[in-house]
């Protein structure tokens, strides 16, 4: 019990025994129940292979049907039968002439399944030989008789008895007519060897009926040619193929019918013996139980086995931990094997030398943590420093411009005034979004800071179609602007211009920044790209330019950046490609003064 509600608490043997229980006891049910199952499969296979022999019986069957039925009407029509039999003859040399002339086997030549042609005449005075033969008042009150007589241009099928051999034949029977009136009655029945040929083999029993369950062939002890059966009320009358779970006929098995309609009703029924679907399964499970049985037993020998020599090893293992715990480290650590076990011993007579290696050195370490302290209180003294001097830069900015503006010069304290915002804007840069509206009032002010040292020299104009409180990251155009005065409009000596343009293009935001400056040759270009691709930060005058893409390609992703269009002597032309849609955060309010 305590195995199962705390397996921590037992030994690892018992846990590995444990644990072999649980996944070998599920497969062994699981195998049992397969066993089990196997039986349902075993049958559902014999019944589809019976279903399927039923269909074959039934295509032969059908096919046959239409070769035994033509050479049928090719006799019941025959000119020369037809007028032998619509006339009485008082001559006897007249029927000889017409049996040396005339042969019912030459009908039976294309039809090998027909056993004989025979021709049912009811003329009492007939001289019969050849395969006429007399109908009598017992054929005449035969079922088949009476229903081709009755219709004579309806071909039916029934079983009836050869006189040659007193044995029942399926039979094929037509009337033979003249002016309308019957003059006799042909049948072509079929040999009873050919059908076996047709029918499955052993241990398969095979019944075949026709019409309403009149047996014409039939491999079953206690079922005969010419029987009637009625095995169930429903299949005469069923075109669908059925099977059932007990036999007929006293059969201890399975049955599969089938019922089909061709000129008159076809039946066949086939029966399968218990032994013919159970001998393939007894014998699996046998094998297949002795199979599990040994593997069960082998697998527990096995185990415990390996469950004895691996709780001992650990068992010694554990025991020389605890006394290196307890400051022993005089232990022998020693083990020939070479798995995991081993790794174990090899890391602990490592951890022995680290362990004793820590202890030499615990002084220093602690002479080395004061100094950090130290380090670190140095540290923060400088960080503070840091956070004085942007305020001391702040106020004395402020200062000079109250000195300009109260001295009347209004145009140097705006620039004072624009260029402590800028500055501002810088040192408390934090990469996180801010609002269109914001990254462009900020490109804007360095834009009138360098106009105002260019003067008449440089222009610009700003354009943008984007929502305004559309969110950016920050300081991503002012850099390309720079980068723009810096390589292209501070050559230049007259007019300088730099167009910015954030527009939407379907599913993405572009934002241009075009000068008229000396623009780029072809191998700068490349060497620019290069730099881009590979975001090369390390040297060169496109620092600004490589941390930007860089920037944009961390935060949305590798498909997104910068693209460079230069031109020696005309201009230059930076895109950025930003996604119109993205993980949206709330934009910061900015008061815009």
């Amino acid at each position: 019990m305590k195995i199962i509600t705390n397996p921590r608490k037992s030994s690892i043997r018992n846990q590995m025994m444990a644990m072999f229980l649980v996944v070998i006891l599920p497969m062994f049910a699981a195998s049992i129940f397969l066993l089990v199952n196997m039986r349902a499969t075993v049958k559902d296979a014999a019944l589809d292979s019976a279903m399927n022999d039923a269909d074959s019986v039934r295509y032969r069957i059908t096919d046959f049907i239409g070769s035994t039925e033509m050479p049928l009407n090719e006799l019941s029509g025959d000119k020369a039968v037809k007028d032998f039999l619509s006339v009485p003859h008082t001559d006897k040399e007249e029927y000889y002439s017409f049996y040396s002339d005339f042969s019912l086997s030459s009908y039976t030549a294309s039809a090998p399944q027909i056993k004989n042609m025979l021709v049912f005449v009811p003329q009492r005075d007939f001289i019969f030989g050849s395969g006429f033969l007399y109908a009598d008042s017992d054929i005449k009150n035969t079922r088949w008789y009476k229903a081709a007589a009755g219709s004579p241009s309806t071909i039916f099928w029934d079983v009836i008895e050869y006189p040659g051999d007193g044995k029942y034949y399926l039979a094929c029977c037509k009337a033979v007519s003249y002016n309308s009136r019957v003059t006799g009655v042909a049948c072509a029945l079929i040999s009873d060897v050919w059908i076996s040929r047709i029918t499955p083999n052993d241990p398969v029993r095979t019944v075949l009926s026709v019409d309403k369950g009149t047996v014409y062939f039939s491999n079953c002890d206690n079922i005969s040619p010419g029987d009637t059966i009625n095995p169930v009320s429903d299949f005469l009358t069923s075109s669908i193929q059925k099977t059932y779970d007990q036999g007929f006929f006293n059969t201890k098995g399975y049955s599969v019918l089938n019922n089909f309609y061709s000129g008159n009703s076809f039946q066949i029924i086939l029966l399968l013996p218990d032994s013919y679907v159970n001998s393939d399964l007894n014998r699996l499970s046998v094998v297949y139980g002795g199979y599990c049985a040994l593997m069960i037993i082998l697998s527990m020998l096995i185990i415990i086995l390996f469950t004895s020599m691996f709780s001992r090893r650990i068992r010694l293992l554990s025991n020389k931990m605890h006394l290196v715990a307890k400051g022993n480290f005089d232990v022998d650590i020693t083990d020939d094997g070479n798995d995991e076990i081993s790794d174990l011993y090899s890391d602990l007579r490592q951890m022995i030398g680290d362990m004793q290696r820590l202890i030499k050195e615990s002084y220093r370490a602690r002479l080395e943590r004061e100094a950090f302290k130290f380090n670190q209180m140095e540290a923060e003294f400088k960080a503070l420093a840091s956070q004085i001097n942007p305020h001391f830069l702040y106020n004395t900015l402020e200062t000079i411009r109250m000195k300009a503006y109260c001295n009347n010069d209004k145009e140097t304290a705006g620039l004072v005034k624009k260029l402590g915002k800028f500055m501002r804007r810088c040192l408390e840069f934090k990469d996180t979004e801010v609002t269109l509206r914001s990254e462009l009032e900020f490109t804007s002010s360095y834009l009138e800071l360098q106009a105002a040292r260019f003067g008449d020299r440089v222009s610009y104009n700003i354009y943008s179609e984007i929502n305004k409180d559309w969110l950016i990251l920050p300081l991503l155009i002012q850099p390309i602007v720079e980068n723009a005065f810096v390589h292209g409009i501070e050559s230049s000596k007259s007019n300088g211009r730099i167009d910015i343009k954030a527009y939407y293009s379907g599913e993405f935001v572009f934002v241009d920044v075009r000068d008229n400056g000396s623009g780029m040759t072809p191998e700068k270009l490349r060497e620019l790209e290069r730099k881009l691709e590979i975001s090369d930060t390390s040297s060169g005058k496109s620092i600004g330019l490589t941390n930007v893409h860089k920037r944009i390609r961390l935060y949305y992703g590798d498909e997104y950046g910068m693209s460079v269009q230069s031109t020696e002597g005309t201009g230059t032309t930076i895109r950025i490609k930003l996604p119109r849609e993205h993980a949206i955060k709330q934009p910061p309010k900015i008061k815009v003064e």
